[in-house]
């Protein structure tokens, strides 16, 4: 059954694994959450970044922190029931953001990076956050019947001060046109849905 932006959101909600979910939405706006080292750091730095919402939504952390386990520090895996060890779906993006925009269903998957902008690790693991959504898409439609179109963006946000000769007039990623470069202090603060990307995909 096709449901409405705002239904088809709720019955995700009610859906998910919560362990994923890096912050509600609440008050309208979502924190992307990450620690990161600078040169000389003994200790790593937080770094937060804040984007307000149009209407309901909530962001995933799918680079999810290390856990503790028998075997040493491990990433849990995306897909409990797979081999997680050097699988194309142990690839994945920071954050994955759904939201509802008036009566369309969003998400845009969203890298961190620091200053380098080398296509070798963004493209595919912004590809691997796409068929995570994919198939999250597809899970829920096989069991429960649930169906929506969803609009699917790309984004890298770094601390590069000198983007040039990664991007192109559009500030989209020459090695990959469907990912739109911004600086962090760019969309700090900022409404998610007035971010600009020349590509969307329906999925």
């Amino acid at each position: 059954m096709t449901l409405a932006a705002s239904t088809y959101f709720e019955h995700l909600k009610a859906y998910v694994n919560s362990d994923y979910v890096v912050h509600d939405g609440s008050n309208g706006k979502v924190i992307l959450t990450e620690k990161y080292f600078r040169p000389k750091d003994t200790k790593p730095q937080k770094r937060n970044i804040e984007l307000l919402l149009p209407g309901a939504g909530m962001a995933f952390k799918l680079d999810h922190d290390e856990f503790e386990t028998n075997k040493g520090k491990s990433k849990p895996a995306l897909f409990h029931f797979l081999d997680d060890t050097a699988k194309p779906w142990s690839k994945r993006c920071d954050f994955v953001i759904f939201y509802v925009k008036e009566r369309k269903f969003c998400v845009d998957c969203i890298e961190f990076k620091s200053k380098s902008l080398s296509a070798e690790k963004i493209v595919p693991q912004l590809r691997a956050g796409t068929y995570w959504v994919n198939a999250l898409k597809r899970t829920i439609e096989q069991y429960t019947g649930d169906k929506r179109k969803i609009h699917l963006r790309k984004f890298v946000f770094a601390s590069n001060d000198n983007p040039d000769a990664y991007i192109d007039a559009n500030r989209q990623l020459i090695a990959d046109p469907s990912i739109r470069f911004y600086h962090f202090d760019e969309v700090h603060g900022q409404a998610l849905a007035d971010l600009q990307n020349t590509s969307v995909q329906e999925i």
